[in-house]
């Protein structure tokens, strides 16, 4: 092994003078489940190992010793959910923080956060690029790339991204160029409406009467269907001119969903980790063991179609259950990086927990197994999901960021296995920690290829539509005033997250408790149901996945009268004869409500959450759409005016209404409130800014009113200090009670110099 330099000396002190740190009290941790995107760095010098710690708010620094293995020293506390970061000097460091919307920047020799920059909604990734050297930051929901001074912090620029939810970012080497990768890029397929589309075939099982009217997926540019009128352009990683600021090129056809991104480091090419989704594909049992591709695309030019280098290509998805292949599949690949040659690369199976090793060819090699878990066998409960790498300048050492053990693994290359693990702060519960390796094994699955996350996207969706029917199914009583038929049609994936306190489940309502969708596992996955009490630890994990905040104001007098209409006005919903207000059916907290009216489908349906409707916008810019599928069960409708505009469920609505509805509909509240996540930082220059201390007034205020716990942390006189606001006494006070509990002014007074600086965050306070 290759000698290592030793770390500097200031550091070291810093560290071991430093302890481990959570941010987090009881009664704040909330799973948001944010997806990381580069949550792992090695300093230039080898000497410190820098990882995202997710669920603590928090930058885990290590200390490298001479082969190479990493010691906790400390905890930065950032904001909440932080995905991604980048080393901008080897001193500093930028968090992106995913549910807070902002970048936490941070001195690393003082080890504290020394200003905190807003961002547009749900940042996921973050570069460094251009002459001069300026910060690049997506923003999902917003769909742009928002360019950031460095010296100032402020936003200079917003590069509009005509995708759906950029996220991943990457610099090319010489900082010319920024490539952004499309999230849930879609692939050009989209929905023709039951009303319209062909009958569906007939049943094999011949005890079941004709399938209801029901739609069917096509292609966009189906010649036969070009009366839906649906464009997509399916441009999913676009090319930046860091100086300029404008799209310079556009890639097409890369995959559905995009993860990590990375250049060979001798043809320039782009390899860009993906899955395509085969929602073509028509129903349950034909799909069975093969929803998705595993694969990597690479990208040369974007007037040259994209080859795929498929992860997997001897399987033989006919052959079900097959544990030879889950001894060796390769699922969800998130990261790709390469050794300094070019000759190999890395590539994460999130799946499966496993390093694939990938020829400059793209054939794979061999495969290093990350966990307790290896070949066909699993312990979902305590799965590491590989999440991304990075490797020591000395090319012998690569690092593993396990995202749902909160661990760092650390790999020899020469020998190509596991040489240890170490955990982070982590006051996940137990029962959720353990509970969501269900969600993203796919061991579970016949062959090793497809978890419940390839559709269900980091516990969210994946912005399409499948045809799960079953044609030898059996007919399904769920109250309705007929039964329910298992040839459904087209039916949206929907999100797992606010989804506690529900106790009937799926677009038809089909599902009376989650415990029934045990048997996707055998039927869709190809693989065994779980058994009695892991599918309790399971389904306590899927009642605990939260939304963030909704970004957009709900005080505006639009959204007021929206709301004003949903609660009172009769005859907005029909069924038959009978009249409803929007209230009568979307009941609860969530929107969601009702069950057996006749949906939008035509077929007995259930009133579904209205959390997250902002976040499926199907146009982006005017009308340049970006998404195949929008709203509706089947998706088949591509905003909400459209949907507000179906004359089979909904009464006569003026134009007027439909648009404060719309605004309204967009705004809906989700459980997390729209404080959780607000975070300034106080330091010497700004404290006696009144718009900052206006800022600290509205986070004191929520947490007076019980909507946030307040935490602040940073240096006093040079001294670490963490507190918590107490509403009760309106006093900060201290974690482990170091010093007296303070009084704001008293807190403000004691910031008074270079080495005093305090970043105030508003936590989730969960009952």
């Amino acid at each position: 092994m290759k000698p290592r330099c030793q770390p500097s000396a200031a550091l070291v002190i810093l560290f071991f003078c430093a302890y481990p740190y959570s941010s987090l009290t009881a009664g704040t941790f909330a799973n948001f489940e944010s997806p990381q995107a580069h949550s792992i760095a090695v300093a230039d010098n080898g000497n410190l190992l820098y990882a995202i710690n997710t669920p603590n708010n928090s930058l885990s620094v290590f200390t490298l010793d001479e082969d190479g293995k990493p010691t906790l020293a400390t905890d930065i506390s950032v904001g909440i959910e932080p995905v991604s970061m980048a080393l901008r000097t080897q001193t500093e460091a930028w968090v992106v923080n995913h549910i807070s919307d902002s970048i936490s920047v941070i001195d690393l020799e003082l080890g504290v956060v020394t200003s905190t920059i807003q961002v547009g909604d749900r940042p996921g990734d973050i570069v460094f690029a251009g002459n001069p050297a300026r910060a690049f930051v997506t923003s999902m929901t917003e769909r742009t790339v928002q360019v950031i001074d460095l010296d100032s912090h402020e936003i200079v620029h917003r590069v509009h991204i005509p995708g759906n939810d950029p996220r991943t970012l990457l610099a090319s080497v010489d900082g010319k160029r920024v490539w952004v990768a499309i999230y849930r890029s879609g692939n050009k397929t989209t929905v023709v409406p039951h009303t319209i589309s062909p009958r569906p075939p007939k049943p094999t099982n011949d005890e079941l009467p004709p399938a209801p009217d029901q739609g069917i997926i096509v292609q966009t540019d189906d010649p036969n269907w070009s009366k839906l009128k649906v464009e997509l352009a399916d441009e999913d990683v676009f090319e930046i001119d860091s100086s300029s600021f404008k799209i310079s090129s556009r890639f097409q056809s890369v995959g559905t969903i995009l993860f990590n991104l990375a250049q060979h480091p001798g043809s320039g090419d782009l390899w860009v980790a993906n899955t395509e989704a085969r929602n073509l594909v028509r129903f349950e049992p034909v799909l069975q063991g093969h929803i998705v591709y595993n694969q990597i695309a690479l990208l040369t030019d974007p007037q040259e179609q994209t080859q795929q280098l498929d992860l997997n290509p001897e399987f033989d998805y006919d052959i079900i259950p097959n544990p030879h292949a889950v001894g060796l599949a390769l699922a969800q690949p998130t990261d790709i990086i390469f050794d300094a040659s070019g000759e190999q690369a890395y590539v994460t199976s999130y799946g499966t927990d496993r390093i694939g090793v990938v020829s400059k060819f793209g054939h794979v090699t061999s495969r290093i197994e990350i966990g307790d878990s290896t070949g066909a066998e699993t312990e979902s409960r305590t799965k590491r999901g590989p999440r991304a790498l990075a490797m020591h300048p000395s090319g012998d050492i690569l690092y593993v960021m396990n995202r749902l053990s909160n661990s760092v693994s650390f790999v020899d290359l020469d020998s190509e296995r596991v040489i240890g693990e170490v955990d982070m702060v982590d006051l996940t519960p137990t029962e959720i920690r353990q509970g969501r390796g269900y969600l993203f094994d796919a061991k579970l699955s016949g062959n090793g290829t497809v978890s419940c996350a390839s559709c269900h996207v980091d516990g969210d969706r994946d912005g399409l539509a499948w045809d799960l029917g079953d044609p030898g199914g059996q007919l399904f009583n769920n109250g309705s005033a007929r039964p329910l038929h298992p040839m459904k049609g087209p039916l949206m994936t929907q999100t797992l997250k606010g989804m506690a306190g529900e106790r009937i489940f799926h677009w038809r309502a089909d599902r009376p408790g989650l415990e029934t969708f045990n048997g996707a596992f055998r039927l869709l996955m190809g693989g065994d149901e779980l058994s009695v009490d892991d599918l309790a630890t399971f389904v306590i994990y899927m009642r605990n996945i939260s939304f963030g905040p909704n970004p957009l104001d709900n005080s505006g007098s639009l959204v007021q009268r929206g709301k004003e209409i949903f609660e009172t006005q009769l005859g907005i919903g029909k069924e038959g004869k009978n009249r409803f207000r929007c209230i009568d059916c979307h009941s609860k907290p969530t929107g969601a409500g009702t069950t057996g009216f006749t949906g939008l489908i035509g077929q007995p349906t259930k009133a579904a959450q209205l959390r997250g409707l902002n976040e499926r916008l199907v146009f982006t810019g005017g009308d340049f759409r970006v998404n195949g599928f929008g709203y509706g069960a089947d998706g088949s409708k591509s905003d909400l005016i459209a949907f507000l505009s179906d004359a089979h469920r909904f009464g006569s609505i003026s134009t007027k209404d439909q648009r404060a509805l719309e605004a309204f509909l967009l705004a809906f509240p989700t459980e997390t409130p729209g404080i959780v996540g607000k975070s300034l930082t106080v330091d010497v220059r700004n404290k006696d800014d009144r718009a900052l201390q206006a800022r600290l007034d509205k986070l004191l205020s929520a947490a007076e009113s019980g909507n946030c716990l307040i935490s602040v942390n940073g240096l006093l006189a040079g001294k670490r200090v963490s507190l918590q606001f107490d509403p009760a006494d309106r006093r900060f006070h201290t974690v482990g009670g170091s010093i007296p509990a303070q009084t704001r002014s008293e807190l403000m007074k004691a910031v008074n110099g270079a080495d005093s600086v305090l970043t105030f965050l508003a936590l989730p306070n969960k009952p």
